[in-house]
């Protein structure tokens, strides 16, 4: 993706901060129905997109940013759809003149809490501990069956990357039903403490940032988790006093869900076990 370092990164039409609030106003106003009530700059920019807080004078507050690259929209709806309202609901705010310039516009709900480095600021190892056993239990959720179609409208794709594994993946054809069993799992491309905003407890209220994620086999996604249970300082990787216990934490939490909303009552179960296996 096009990295966005400055405004001179943007097209003529963006290239000022005047330019994109003005933009902005007209965008909500046309594609959100509402007139714009105050105009904000995050903390922190991405670097493939300018991004600002906005408060809408229906009372709603949402994300806008401007991108030189189309988001694919069916990640955050695959992640919303796994995961709940700790994803924002993504929404494009198509307009001509941008587009021909090479450059799109999109509207996210705001989600409440604060990213986590900075919100963790001050809590020592309990807070890192909390977080990753919330985004453990945030995760557990993540789980997908893969429909038979998706695999079928892959073999019918006529892209150059695709007809080289065509022989492969026809030779999966016929065990669907067993490669059905195996889950994937809905993870952020870019898991970091940018992307994951926190409550005043420590409890995950919100994951950002989904383009170019994708559902993939258990734990290919969650490479990051050491990081997190870890820490940067200088640019070198360390582990404090807490990293096991805080990565112990994010991964029983993941496996923990799934087992208890196996749980049935006594007059359901019978003679049966409380959980099922």
């Amino acid at each position: 993706m096009p990295l966005i370092t400055s405004d001179n990164d943007l097209p003529r039409s963006l290239n000022t901060p005047t330019k994109q609030v003005r933009r902005i106003k007209k965008l909500v106003l046309e594609h959100l129905g509402s007139a714009s009530k105050q105009i904000d700059r995050p903390p922190v920019q991405g670097m493939y997109s300018r991004t600002f807080f906005v408060k809408l004078a229906d009372g709603r507050e949402v994300v806008v940013q401007f991108r030189t690259e189309q988001l694919d929209l069916d990640a955050f709806r695959v992640a919303k759809g796994a995961l709940g309202d700790v994803v924002p609901e993504a929404t494009a705010l198509p307009d001509q003149e941008l587009a021909e310039e090479g450059a799109w516009a999109y509207s996210f709900n705001r989600l409440p809490g604060k990213m986590w480095v900075h919100g963790v600021a001050g809590k020592g190892a309990d807070g890192r501990v909390a977080v990753n056993k919330s985004l453990g239990r945030v995760f557990s959720r993540a789980r997908l069956c893969v429909p038979r179609s998706a695999l079928m409208a892959i073999l019918a794709s006529q892209l150059d990357e695709v007809a080289a594994y065509r022989s492969l993946l026809e030779g999966l054809l016929n065990k669907l039903d067993e490669l059905g069993s195996l889950p994937l799992w809905v993870t952020d491309y870019d898991l970091n403490d940018v992307n994951v905003l926190i409550d005043e407890a420590c409890d995950v209220t919100g994951v950002i940032d989904w383009e170019l994620s994708a559902p993939k086999p258990f734990g290919v996604g969650f490479g990051r988790i050491h990081t997190l249970a870890g820490e940067f300082t200088g640019g070198e990787f360390w582990m404090p006093d807490e990293f096991e216990v805080a990565e112990r934490a994010f991964w029983s939490e993941l496996f923990a869900l799934p087992k208890f909303i196996t749980y049935r009552i006594p007059a359901l179960r019978g003679d049966e076990p409380p959980y099922k296996e």
